[in-house]
């Protein structure tokens, strides 16, 4: 019996991890690349959605507003999420041309806040960001290329992460992060990316649909909004916003809390998603996202049984398996401090990820999950 829990727990974790991103690089291979001449320079209206943002909004600003587009076409939207900082009382005394202002009175999260910010809007195209990042000159134009074709509904550029102002870059997070980008590009060959990096994602105006209010993630509902109306969602991966990785364990663990309990939240705000006669890119949702929350007990399971086995093969796998444990512990804790992890950041970054899934899906089932968007 025990035998059978090994190799189910073995082939699913291989499948997560490893099969499915390698089928769909396969796939993408297979399906080629097409690629649109000429550009297009639709009108674009930029959302932000921000709150207690006064000590950074006006440099962000400032680097939308020097993008290599026709100003003509660009106007930016910035919703004031019940901020207490003075944020929408400095955007005023700006007086930026082609830039409109809402206040909210008290912070009723992100999502109700982007509601606003698209209601707004009047460009043809949304493009979504937040303050904290910042685009490289040329993000706009390139984010906005795929709409030249009629079936892209959304696209996504990529996030660079720079190393923290003390160099301190956790190298586990950043293998991590290059895997994850990995596989969104070859889904994006494929048909569409599940979901959007949220610190630069666009979407035709007419295609966005309401978020319910609460909603953890709105760069992987809006996207898969979009993919349900029959339009594709591209990754453009030379259209790049920069941010700082957190030097801090401790936050990199909130943040990814909060992103695999999004995943489960989702499921309960928006249940459709689990349905494959309505969400069409469900293998992909399934695969990508479903399968990482279900992981952790899979490791278990691959852990636990070759001790119930007994036989020498199975003892020496265990054996590696408590290695593998011991150093992923070695390294989560030196993440955990903040300190520079190198040759076990792999293994603790790993053990950070199967630990946040846990986390975030009993912090949902038990109603603890941070409920309104606030700045991070």
């Amino acid at each position: 019996m025990m035998d059978v829990v090994f190799w189910i727990s073995f082939g699913f974790l291989f499948y997560t991890y490893l099969g499915y991103p390698l089928l769909m690089v396969q796939w993408a291979r297979l399906r080629g690349t097409q690629k649109v001449d000429g550009k297009i320079y639709p009108s674009v209206t930029v959302v932000i959605a921000a709150h207690n943002e006064r000590d950074r909004i006006g440099a962000r600003l400032e680097n939308i507003y020097s993008q290599e587009y026709p100003q003509q076409k660009l106007n930016v939207v910035v919703v004031s999420d019940g901020s207490t900082d003075g944020t929408a009382a400095l955007l005023n005394e700006m007086e930026l041309p082609r830039l409109t202002v809402i206040e909210l009175a008290t912070n009723r999260g992100k999502a109700i806040a982007l509601n606003h910010g698209v209601a707004a809007a009047t460009g043809d195209i949304v493009v979504f960001t937040d303050s904290r990042q910042r685009f490289a000159p040329d993000a706009i134009e390139l984010l906005v290329q795929p709409f030249a074709n009629p079936r892209v509904g959304g696209a996504t550029g990529e996030l660079v992460l720079c190393e923290s102002a003390d160099g301190g870059e956790p190298k586990g997070v950043g293998l991590y992060w290059r895997y994850e980008k990995a596989i969104r590009a070859a889904e994006s060959g494929v048909d569409s990316t599940v979901g959007a990096t949220g610190a630069i994602y666009a979407i035709r105006r007419r295609l966005y649909k309401s978020l319910p209010e609460d909603l953890i993630l709105d760069d992987v509902l809006t996207p898969l909004n979009v993919t349900a109306q029959g339009y594709q969602l591209k990754m453009v991966r030379d259209a790049i916003a920069y941010d700082h990785i957190s030097s801090s364990g401790r936050e990199e663990f909130h943040r990814k809390v909060r992103t695999l309990a999004g995943n489960i939240q989702l499921i309960q705000l928006a249940p459709w998603v689990m349905n494959p006669f309505e969400n069409r890119l469900f293998f992909q949702w399934f695969s990508h996202k479903i399968c990482r929350l279900i992981a952790p007990y899979a490791l278990f399971g691959l852990f636990v049984s070759p001790w119930f086995i007994g036989t020498p093969g199975y003892m020496a796998f265990g054996a590696v398996q408590l290695l593998a444990y011991a150093a992923a512990l070695i390294g989560l804790r030196a993440l955990l401090r903040g300190d520079k992890v190198r040759l076990v950041g792999v293994p603790a970054s790993f053990l950070m990820l199967n630990g946040a899934a846990v986390v975030g899906f009993w912090s949902v089932l038990s109603g603890r999950t941070e409920k309104l968007w606030k700045k991070h």
